[in-house]
């Protein structure tokens, strides 16, 4: 599939006008992931510190919610008062982590306190026990046991994030396979691809105009074919599985937007089947409609269960018109369809980060942008803050 963005949504979401903000509660972790760009350096941060940056996000970023990671937030002794205080700020709450220290006991005082969603970070770069070695397909296993512990759980919703390898990249359609039969349990699932900071004899970085050695950068590799996985790499990849399955928006790079970094799919189905998509019509709907009555734009809904309303958009949007007609044909043949309820589950694909021409090329519209010393930042590089006081610069020889 060629991708057409002249066919797609652009997301209208900017610095300051945008549907996400970011907290960093800890820098300490139980697992160590390839590909990880976040050092132990200062460990559990204070309640208070974390409290003010939050009201400082929302403020600078007019965003609907949070996202709260590490390091492994499930680790941080105060993580039910965080999810609280977000919560009572009128925000949705998401936690991104690794699942290995969640309990049954933890998850339920998650809930009550206001947790919205869960995303869960599984993937074969992981030192995970009892998981090491397993490929993507392997894993879907594990997948499968957190997304039924939220769904008992109720109320809550569920979803995943896995970055992708060069080794790996083959087995993404095998993770949306899975994603896709789990529509009811599963609400979103993110692939994301390595990212890392090229060592070349064409480049070299700084930090306040003095050279510094790009060995000290974490993160840092020789191997440039590891981290020049595109999205629309991953999409032709998918594709060929699932031809129907059509992206609806995007977003474009800050110094290249020629590049597609974040490419956003949402399927529509039951337990049964998926039935299609929702189209770029429908998207752009979703997010004016927010922001005219909300004043901010939408991260996610609330309720996953969009029902056959949803078919009513078919008037604007031929990629619903599609998903309907798919739907119909099933009623026909097994009319208990009509019992069964539909569900919408995003799937986005994300280019993070990258050096291209000797600049840095972000997501324009990032939704993870986060507070650090009174300043609004890239989430992604917030270790070069804690580690030089600024942003590494990048110049081409």
């Amino acid at each position: 599939m060629s991708l057409d963005r002249n066919s797609l949504y652009r997301l209208p979401w900017s610095k300051t006008d945008n549907p996400g903000g970011w907290v960093e509660v800890t820098d300490e972790c139980n697992f160590h992931c390839e590909g990880c760009y976040r050092k132990n350096l200062e460990g559990h941060r204070s309640l208070e510190e974390i409290k003010k940056d939050i009201v400082a996000c929302r403020r600078m970023t007019n965003c609907d919610g949070i996202a709260i990671s590490g390091g492994e937030p499930l680790i941080y002794p105060h993580i039910v008062e965080v999810v609280d205080f977000i919560s009572k700020l009128k925000m949705k709450s998401m936690i991104l982590t690794n699942g290995e220290k969640l309990t049954w006991q933890l998850a339920s005082d998650l809930k009550k306190a206001g947790l919205d969603k869960i995303h869960f970070h599984v993937d074969s770069g992981q030192d995970r026990p009892s998981w090491i070695g397993k490929n993507e397909v392997e894993l879907n296993k594990l997948r499968q046991q957190y997304a039924d512990m939220i769904n008992e759980l109720g109320k809550v919703q569920c979803g995943f994030h896995v970055t992708v390898y060069r080794s790996s990249l083959h087995q993404i359609p095998d993770i949306i396979e899975w994603c896709r039969t789990n529509i009811s349990r599963v609400q979103h699932l993110s692939i994301i691809a390595l990212r890392g900071t090229p060592i070349t004899n064409d480049l070299e970085y700084r930090v306040k105009g003095k050279k510094i050695d790009p060995e000290t950068i974490h993160n840092s590799t020789k191997n440039l074919s590891d981290i020049n996985i595109t999205t629309e790499e991953m999409l032709e990849l998918i594709s060929g599985r699932f031809p129907s399955l059509h992206p609806g928006a995007y977003l474009s790079g800050t110094s290249a937007p020629e590049t597609t970094k974040y490419l956003l799919f949402v399927n529509v189905g039951n337990q049964a089947k998926v039935y299609g998509c929702l189209g770029a019509r429908t998207l752009e709907i979703v997010q004016v409609f927010y922001h005219l009555f909300k004043h901010r734009y939408c991260i996610f809904t609330k309720n996953p269960k969009v029902g056959r309303k949803v078919f009513a958009l078919s008037i604007f949007d031929k990629e619903v018109r599609k998903t309907f007609r798919n739907y119909l044909k099933t009623l026909v043949k097994n009319p208990i369809t009509l019992f069964r309820k539909i569900y919408a589950q995003s799937i986005i694909l994300q280019q993070p980060i990258e050096i291209i021409n000797g600049m840095s090329n972000h997501c324009d519209g990032c939704v993870n942008q986060m507070v650090y010393g009174g300043k609004l930042i890239y989430s992604c590089r917030l270790d070069e803050y804690r580690q030089f006081g600024t942003l590494i610069t990048s110049l081409k020889k």
